[in-house]
């Protein structure tokens, strides 16, 4: 059998600390897969404003371009 171990004044601190920030903690989540829990993550994360308007920038530039290379490579030749 063990002996009881003496703790110091800093190592009880410690371990009240420690308690503490569990107790204060989010609980934890259980994802299903991997899609969930990057939707979980980004629902969380705000997107930087730089990169939000970088993004729409290119969301407009892209929806006003031609068709991409697939649809002009199966495109139909007019008769």
């Amino acid at each position: 059998m063990n002996p009881p171990k003496k703790l110091t004044s800093q190592q009880q601190a410690e371990e009240q600390q420690t308690a503490a920030h569990q107790q204060q903690t989010k609980p934890r989540v259980e994802f299903k897969s991997v899609e969930e829990m990057l939707r979980h993550d980004a629902s969380q994360t705000p997107v930087p404003p730089g990169i939000e308007h970088r993004l729409q920038e290119s969301l407009t530039q892209s929806s006003t371009t031609e068709p991409s290379w697939w649809r002009r490579f199966f495109r139909r030749p007019k008769e």
